[in-house]
């Protein structure tokens, strides 16, 4: 058990962001530290929540993309609200680009760590949870269309699998995209590849018996799950970076500078301004 806890704290230590449980769990099973199985994985929860507990584990250290809250936002006035337009205010970067980039992730256990990687460069991430639905890829299409209307060209940047499925949802996106909606873009396979699988030593499975696309397999298959997290954001942010036009994205963020200050200035005078219940002020 001290030894588990020293290499969950580990691997902890070495993120910069939060992780999932199931990532947490791929990583142990490389180092030998878990058995790879439903046991092993249930097992590794019930230690989690006693060391969250107990304070040897952070709680922030988690995320849990699966269960969110659904609603509106709301202010206690319009001094909050505008406050909360300043402090949120991010210009289109990629208005002034030559490409629309997104990133697709099949596993919703990694996208919010995807999501923490690339939003410093305003870049929409997707979970397709497997293979994304036609409603989805309709979504998307729709979208997509408008970009290329803009003469931009659509790059995904897809975290998957290394297996059959894993690589069959690419050639599906792809060809449906261009069958069904007449939209053409380009995927890039970003995690997980076979190099990844020997630089970083990432746990390998055989082929689901269950997936008839295994047949003529060859090699171990790996989960997206297992790479670590630091990598594969680092992987995505060298791959967006070298699509940007350094000039023009230069130019927009001192243009969204510029805006933002106005944008402050707007704050500063209403703020200025006597609020209803102010000694002196009218009634609405």
């Amino acid at each position: 058990m001290a030894d588990l806890l020293a290499r969950t704290q580990q691997i902890l230590a070495g993120e910069d962001g939060a992780i999932t449980i199931r990532h947490l769990f791929y990583r142990l099973v490389g180092l030998g530290a878990v058995t790879k199985d439903e046991r092993g994985y249930r097992a590794l929860g019930r230690h989690l929540s006693k060391w969250r507990r107990s304070g040897a584990v952070a709680w922030s250290a988690f995320a849990d993309p699966t269960r969110t809250y659904y609603g509106i936002r709301l202010f206690d006035d319009a001094f909050q609200a505008i406050h909360n337009t300043v402090t949120t205010y991010r210009k289109d970067l990629w208005a002034s680009q030559g490409y629309h980039v997104e990133v697709w992730s099949e596993k919703d256990a990694i996208i919010s760590a995807v999501c923490d990687a690339v939003s410093d460069f305003g870049v929409r991430s997707y979970s397709c949870r497997g293979f994304s639905s036609l409603t989805g890829l309709y979504n998307a299409a729709e979208h997509f269309q408008m970009m290329q209307q803009r003469g931009k060209e659509v790059v995904i940047l897809h975290l998957g699998d290394h297996d059959p499925s894993g690589l069959a949802i690419e050639r599906r996106v792809v060809r449906s995209l261009q069958e069904d909606f007449d939209v053409t873009i380009k995927i890039c396979r970003i995690a997980v590849t076979p190099d990844q699988i020997a630089e970083y030593n990432l746990p390998t499975r055989p082929p689901k018996a269950t997936d008839t696309r295994g047949r003529g397999w060859v090699g171990g298959c790996v989960e997206v799950d297992s790479m670590p997290m630091p990598a594969l954001r680092s992987l995505l942010r060298r791959k967006i970076e070298g699509m940007i036009d350094p000039r023009q994205w230069a130019v927009s963020k001192l243009v969204e500078a510029a805006e933002h200050e106005t944008l402050g200035e707007y704050e500063r005078a209403f703020t200025r301004a006597p609020r209803p219940g102010d000694p002196g002020s009218k009634p609405l």
